[in-house]
């Protein structure tokens, strides 16, 4: 048979020729009414197959207008739609004289098997006359558009429907990309307590024997204070002890803090060096950790906190690796030229000198298709309850955020070596030193208040030994009465204080005494730093345990500051 199929959609026209071909006959199409009765009044068709909405000519009127033209009425119709709405849809299309009214989707066997019983009815009835079309134009005009408004109704009712459900995807979508977002940030945040659980064992370790050693010299000073040399030498090794602890203190609670990681101009040697110092206790003695560097690295744009991470979680994984058998970690910082061929072989980095660290272990290893998916987040191959599958995913994303990239090679029984790849600035850039001598004053007069009588009355002696005419007190009420009756050229204020905090206390002196500088001392807010503490009205921020050369410092950079 050769059959015209005509719908207004290009995939309906293909599934319809494909399963009519594919049943020996011959298919032409046309996308609309309009065209479909231009190939019917060219060409010869033992059957049409027509769809109802289409554009310029819909079905409805393609059938009136073949059963009217007496050169086509004996072609048979058949109506194949999606849109139907009730019985009326088919009483009216058969009234137009179709052979018959089906709805998509129909199973191919059965949609065959209905063509052929028309073309078998056609052929033995070659000059029935066609089904009977309303004889009065307004009858069948009035029909006609009762039909054609119910299908545009169904048609809209679907569209609305189908509107909906994408309004509600996009927005599952756009509550799946703000869940997305939160969960990244609690991994960051879990995947930092981990590492800190990690740590905890090292940090009681260090703390531990630091506390052995202030204790125990304190003891050898109090018993043998008749000899001076003596003391002095155990008094070295009391003030060694309290300098490492409070580094470890600020190591620590800089770790902590979540907020965002600003990068800097970094000496990563020391910061590694450091997290390692951190993390050896925690290395079983059967694990040789070694550690080398270039000499005279640049420095790289990065996070110190990060790179503790970083370190705290390949090292833990290494050691993990090895297990309890004897085994080596071994971590090299140099300098790496990453040319053409290296970067287009390794997407994420760009041709320059590059900081290359690099922690290699005797560990188990891995084969290539877990190494491919290790910077995954949640995936790991450690037991339940040994590991979340965090780590190394944070790896990758802080790699990410300095603009860097990290490698793993790895083979079962060969261990692993992750290297990662630092991009050097175009300028290097350097902490100044701090070598210089201790700035002395001139007796000016300092007001030193703090809530710790052991504090304030250090800090007045430190004051007094660097030149200054301190008054130190524990009370601000009694500061600011104080205020009225002296003159004092700079006020130097804890910020924690029992009654009144340092901030309300230096509003105090600034209504009585405008322009007064004050130092702001703290031992550690997360919500300060000074920046903030600049915007507030304070000449500086004083991070405690101080020292005499911090604290002279600070104190000289305050008194000749220029008037804002």
């Amino acid at each position: 048979m050769r059959i015209l199929s005509v719908d207004d959609k290009a995939e309906n026209l293909y599934m319809v020729e494909a399963l009519l071909r594919g049943h020996g006959h011959e298919v032409d199409s046309a996308s609309n009414g309009l065209d479909a009765l231009h190939l019917a009044q060219r060409g010869r068709y033992d059957l049409i197959i027509s769809d109802i909405l289409m554009p310029r000519m819909d079905g409805f009127q393609l059938c009136r207008e073949l059963k009217r033209d007496p050169q086509l009425r004996h072609i048979p119709l058949v109506f194949y739609t999606a849109t139907y709405t009730d019985a009326k849809d088919a009483a009216f299309a058969l009234s137009l004289g179709a052979a018959r009214f089906l709805t998509k989707p129909l199973d191919p066997e059965i949609f065959i098997r209905e063509i052929e019983g028309v073309s078998a009815e056609s052929a033995s009835h070659p000059d029935s006359p066609p089904g009977e079309s309303p004889e009065e134009e307004s009858i069948y005009l009035k029909e006609y558009n009762a039909r054609l408004i119910a299908k545009l109704e169904k048609k809209m009712l679907d569209l609305e429907a189908a509107n909906k459900a994408l309004q509600e995807d996009l927005e599952e979508r756009e509550r799946g990309h703000r869940e997305r977002e939160r969960l990244e940030q609690q991994l960051h945040r879990a995947q930092k307590m981990e590492a800190l659980g990690t740590l905890a064992g090292g940090i009681a370790h260090d703390f531990n024997n630091i506390l052995a050693g202030i204790i125990g010299y304190a003891e050898f000073g109090l018993r043998e204070g008749s000899n001076p040399e003596a003391c002095a030498q155990h008094f070295r090794e009391i003030l060694r002890g309290s300098l490492r602890a409070r580094d470890l203190v600020n190591q620590i609670l800089t770790f902590s803090r979540h907020r965002d990681h600003p990068r800097v101009a970094l000496q990563i040697g020391e910061t590694v060096d450091e997290a390692l110092k951190l993390l050896q206790p925690t290395v079983p003695a059967q694990v040789e950790l070694s550690f080398e560097k270039e000499p005279n690295l640049p420095a790289v744009l990065a996070d110190a906190t990060q790179i503790h991470q970083v370190v705290a979680n390949l090292v833990t994984n290494a050691w993990h690796a090895i297990g309890n058998q004897p085994g080596r970690i071994e971590v090299r910082l140099g300098i790496f030229e990453v040319d053409g061929d290296f970067a287009h072989q390794n997407p994420g980095l760009s041709p320059g000198r590059h900081v290359r660290l690099t922690i290699r272990d005797t560990g188990h290893g891995m084969p290539s298709e877990v190494a491919e998916r290790i910077f995954e987040p949640f995936f790991t191959t450690k037991e339940n309850g040994k590991g979340t599958g965090l780590g190394l995913s944070v790896v990758h994303g802080i790699m990410q955020a300095c603009d860097g990239l990290v490698t793993v090679e790895s083979a079962p029984g060969g261990g692993s070596t992750f290297q990662l790849y630092f991009p050097v600035p175009a300028s290097d850039c350097f902490e100044p030193g701090n070598g210089a001598a201790v700035p002395r004053g001139h007796g000016e007069r300092i007001l030193l208040v703090d809530d710790e009588p052991v504090l304030a009355a250090l800090g007045d002696r430190l004051l007094r030994r660097l030149g200054y005419d301190p008054l130190a007190l524990t009370d601000p009420a009694e500061a600011l009465v104080r205020m009225r009756e002296h003159e004092f050229a700079l006020v130097i204020t804890d910020l924690t204080m029992p009654i009144m905090s340092g901030l309300h206390f230096a509003r105090g002196i600034w209504r009585a005494h405008p322009g007064t500088p004050v130092i702001l001392t703290s031992g550690y807010s997360a919500s300060l730093d000074r920046g903030k503490v600049a915007a507030l009205g304070f000449r500086d921020l004083l991070v405690k345990p101080y020292n005499l050369q911090s604290l002279g410092q600070m104190v000289h950079r305050a008194l000749n500051a220029p008037v804002s």
